[in-house]
C-alpha cells in the first residue's frame, strides 16, 4: 500500500486540502493570509495565484508552524518583499485582538462566573495582565518596529531607530512566561465542582492561543529581525 505524504515541509506542488488535513492547526492562518477555503484539488501554489496571495510568504510562515527546526536562509527571506511580512504580523495582531482573545474571555467569563470569589477574582486579573502584555508588545512593534522596516526601505533608517528593534526581541520571554504562569494556575486551581468538559475545553483554548503565540513569536525571531539584519547590512548601518 502507498504511504501518504507526510508533509512535514510544505512546498508550492502540495494540495492545499492535504497540508491542512495533516496539520490543521495552519487553518487558523488562513484569515491572516487573506485565503479563503474551498480547495478542492489545487495545490499550494494555485491555491495563492488565485487568490493573489504571496506564495514565498505563506510557504515560510506555515513551514515555521509545521518544522520547529526551520530556518529561513537568506534567498528564502529575499524571495518574500519584507512588507508582506509586516502586513501578516498586522493582520496577525488584529486577529488575536479582535477574535482570539475576546474569544478566550468570553469562555473564561462563562466558566468562572460561579466560581468562588478569591479564584474567580484571581485569574481573571492574570490573564488581564497577561492580555495587556501582549497588546503592549503588539504596540511596540507597530510603533518602533515597522516604522523602522519602512525607513530601512526609503533608505532613511539610523543606527539609533535599530536599538529599539533589538529591545523588542527581549519582550518575547516576558509574553511566554506570563502564559505559562496562567496555564499552570489553571491547572492546579480550578475548582473541583466546575465541569470537568468546561475546564478541559477552556484548557484547550488557551493552550491553543498559547502555541499560537509562541510560533508568531518565532515568526519574528526566524523571520523579520533576520531580515531586517540583512537590510541593515545592505545599508551599512
Amino acid at each position: 500500500m502507498q504511504s501518504s505524504p507526510s508533509f512535514s515541509f510544505v512546498t508550492a506542488n502540495a494540495k492545499m486540502a492535504d497540508v491542512l488535513s495533516h496539520h490543521n492547526h495552519l487553518i487558523n492562518l488562513l484569515p491572516r493570509l487573506g485565503v479563503p477555503l474551498g480547495f478542492g484539488e489545487k495545490t499550494v501554489g494555485q491555491v495563492c495565484e488565485e487568490n493573489h496571495v504571496s506564495l514565498p510568504l505563506l510557504l515560510l510562515v506555515f513551514n515555521v508552524y509545521v518544522r520547529p527546526d526551520f530556518v529561513p536562509d537568506v534567498d528564502d527571506l529575499r524571495q518574500c518583499p519584507i512588507e508582506e511580512i509586516v502586513d501578516y504580523l498586522k493582520a496577525s495582531h488584529k486577529d488575536y485582538l479582535e477574535y482570539s482573545f475576546p474569544h478566550i474571555e468570553n469562555h473564561l467569563r462563562g466558566v468562572v462566573q460561579d466560581w468562588n470569589v478569591k479564584y474567580r477574582t484571581s485569574i481573571t486579573m492574570f490573564f488581564e495582565e497577561y492580555k495587556k502584555e501582549v497588546d503592549h508588545h503588539f504596540k511596540y512593534e507597530e510603533k518602533h518596529v515597522f516604522p523602522f522596516v519602512q525607513n530601512l526601505l526609503k533608505h532613511t533608517a539610523t543606527s539609533k531607530d535599530a536599538s529599539k528593534v533589538w529591545q523588542f526581541e527581549k519582550q518575547h520571554s516576558n509574553i511566554e512566561d506570563k502564559l505559562r504562569d496562567f496555564t499552570s494556575l489553571l491547572v492546579k486551581y480550578v475548582p473541583e465542582d466546575v465541569s470537568q468538559r468546561e475546564r478541559i475545553n477552556m484548557l484547550n483554548n488557551i493552550f491553543s492561543l498559547s502555541d499560537d503565540i509562541e510560533k508568531h513569536a518565532i515568526i519574528e525571531e526566524k523571520i523579520l529581525l533576520p531580515y531586517i539584519k540583512i537590510l541593515m547590512d545592505d545599508e551599512k548601518l
